[in-house]
């Protein structure tokens, strides 16, 4: 087992053990982990969907906490499982939103299951965010910023810190996404300048004789 494993192995299976606790309110809900994927699944109930949506995001800050990150994505269609069996539509189709669309730390909601949910509104619900790409995710540091709020700037900043550092392009970028994420939620300045340069700093603006 490689050192980051044995450091996050033990964390990823303490908030897997919290998960049935965050979703004990819902009977027909279930929670399913192999290796790092997490399967939650519940009957679609327009009604719902703010209390799946607000519980996801509870499931994000105990990950949070725990300094792992969540990307994902949330889907509608047909799902069986019963212990041992599994056979499910709206896993893939979560899968395809979490591979293709989230790319950061972010849980995405599908267009499809908004228009479902949302058929006559365009404005996002205080539990969600929409980006500048068009899509909605769930808010999880908004939601958990009513409480805890300065635990959850040390935690944020301390994983930014740490992503920031890294040799990889991918994992400097989605630390980039969370220093902003938070910085526009928390009012924190984590998100480093983007360009650097002595003519960002120089005020005369040169100009072109006619």
């Amino acid at each position: 087992m490689r050192s980051d494993e044995q450091v996050f192995l033990p964390r990823l299976f303490r908030c897997h053990n919290s998960a049935s606790q965050i979703f004990r309110d819902d009977l027909n809900c279930s929670v399913t982990q192999f290796s790092d994927s997490i399967v939650v699944a519940t009957p679609f109930n327009r009604e719902t969907f703010k209390w799946f949506a607000t519980h996801v995001a509870e499931y994000q800050r105990l990950l949070l906490d725990e300094g792992l990150l969540l990307q994902g994505g949330i889907a509608v269609n047909k799902h069986f499982s019963n212990g041992s069996f599994t056979f499910s539509a709206g896993v893939i189709a979560a899968y395809h939103v979490e591979s293709q669309s989230a790319r950061y730390p972010r849980v995405v909601v599908s267009p499809d299951l908004l228009q479902l949910v949302f058929p006559d509104s365009k404005t996002p619900p205080s539990y969600l965010v929409q980006e500048d790409d068009g899509l909605m995710f769930i808010d999880y540091i908004g939601l958990s910023a009513r409480r805890k709020r300065d635990s959850l700037k040390r935690t944020i900043t301390e994983i930014v810190g740490r992503l920031l550092k890294n040799p990889s392009a991918s994992v400097r970028g989605k630390g980039l996404w969370l220093a902003s994420y938070s910085d526009a939620v928390l009012g924190t300045s984590l998100a480093p300048p983007r360009f650097l340069g002595s003519s960002i700093h120089d005020k005369t603006i040169p100009s072109r004789k006619k």
